[in-house]
């Protein structure tokens, strides 16, 4: 007994002195070793005054959430613009920096850019400008350099990271374009940037200017600077949104009042020779997606998040993604995200880390 008492004493002085010793060498805790118990992805949402492609919309909610990544279901509750900016709709969602992320947001009396804290305890305009934002705002995309694209519904506007405005002449960065890209300044509807600074947009009216579009990394001057373009699969057909996966593959959503209509294509896009090939129907189901209103990536997984606006559904879909065949494969048997007041008429959506 005397022996298992001196064994005890003598591991208890082990356990302190190496407790101490971690301590004076300044070792990590817990939480740091496991940046698990930091760090959490949620997938953030805006809802407001969507698109979706002439579908039958619910009012949106004006709000931000952070939805869990597992289970679909509202972990943060982020920002009410109804209560902090009454009039103002989040119209667009993308990451800043570890703690901050944009939202464009559309006002008719007073459109900007705002920027916000993950956690939601700030919040600051980050970008006002009336004489570029004064057309219906849609989406954002941030440069790798923080210059910023905005499009609104007759042209894209570009800031330079230290905010000012970037004009081609006295027109907007890219404004009117001709060539294969012509008429196409009455509903842009999404946009983004490839890797080497080229920008692609979609396009919503009326057939034959339903298409996406490509346009020079310098803006539009002349016809040359649009580069190609792609039709909508059929004339009912109007892009929403795109999506230009990690796999390289590039995904455009599709709405229609038609039901047949409402679909979601995977290309190939030769960013060398600007080339569009390889159409292939990557998803439809006009039960599943119907009014498609944004996509988002989760940059981890691959996995694709689908929004719908139409206003008997307000859900938002997951699917896993084949770059090899470019089809979408639905992740849940149910809508990840179910029809609530934070879903309605969703105008942006991004997976992002945030600290806890």
């Amino acid at each position: 007994m005397g022996l298992r008492k001196d064994l005890l004493y003598t591991l208890f002085g082990v356990a302190v002195f190496a407790a101490s010793f971690l301590a004076a060498c300044g070792a990590p805790d817990s939480q740091a070793i496991d940046p698990e118990n930091r760090i959490r992805r949620y997938l953030y949402v805006t809802s407001g005054a969507c698109y979706g492609g002439g579908v039958a919309l619910a009012t949106g909610s004006n709000t931000i959430v952070a939805y869990d990544l597992t289970t679909g279901a509202v972990k943060h509750y982020i920002r009410d613009y109804n209560t902090a900016s009454p009039g103002d709709s989040p119209v667009g969602i993308r990451e800043f920096s570890a703690n901050y992320f944009l939202v464009s947001v559309e006002n008719a009396a007073g459109r900007r850019i705002d920027i916000v804290r993950k956690d939601g305890v700030e919040q600051d305009n980050y970008i006002n400008n009336s004489a570029a934002l004064n057309a219906t705002m849609r989406g954002i995309f941030l440069m790798p350099d923080k210059s910023l694209l905005v499009s609104k519904a007759s042209a894209i506007e570009k800031f330079a990271s230290g905010k000012s405005r970037v004009t081609i002449g006295a027109n907007p960065f890219v404004n009117a374009p001709a060539g294969a890209c012509a008429t196409t300044n009455v509903n842009v509807s999404s946009l983004l940037a490839l890797p080497n600074g080229k920008i692609l947009y979609t396009h919503a009216n009326t057939s034959p200017n339903n298409k996406t579009v490509l346009i020079g990394a310098n803006g539009y001057t002349a016809a040359g600077d649009c580069l190609s373009s792609q039709a909508a699969p059929v004339t009912t057909s109007l892009p929403t949104a795109s999506l230009l996966h990690s796999s390289g593959k590039l995904l455009i959503a599709y709405g229609s009042t038609t039901a047949t209509s409402n679909s979601i294509y995977s290309y190939d896009l030769n960013q060398t020779t600007n080339a569009f090939s390889g159409a292939t129907l990557a998803y439809t189901d006009y039960g599943i997606v119907n009014g498609p209103s944004a996509m988002a990536e989760d940059p981890i997984t691959g996995d694709v998040y689908v929004a719908n606006a139409t206003s008997t559904f307000n859900t938002i879909e997951k699917f896993t993604f084949n770059s090899s065949t470019g089809v979408l494969t639905r992740a849940t048997t149910l809508p990840f995200v179910q029809n609530s007041v934070f879903s309605r008429c969703v105008t942006g959506m991004a997976v992002m880390e945030k600290s806890e």
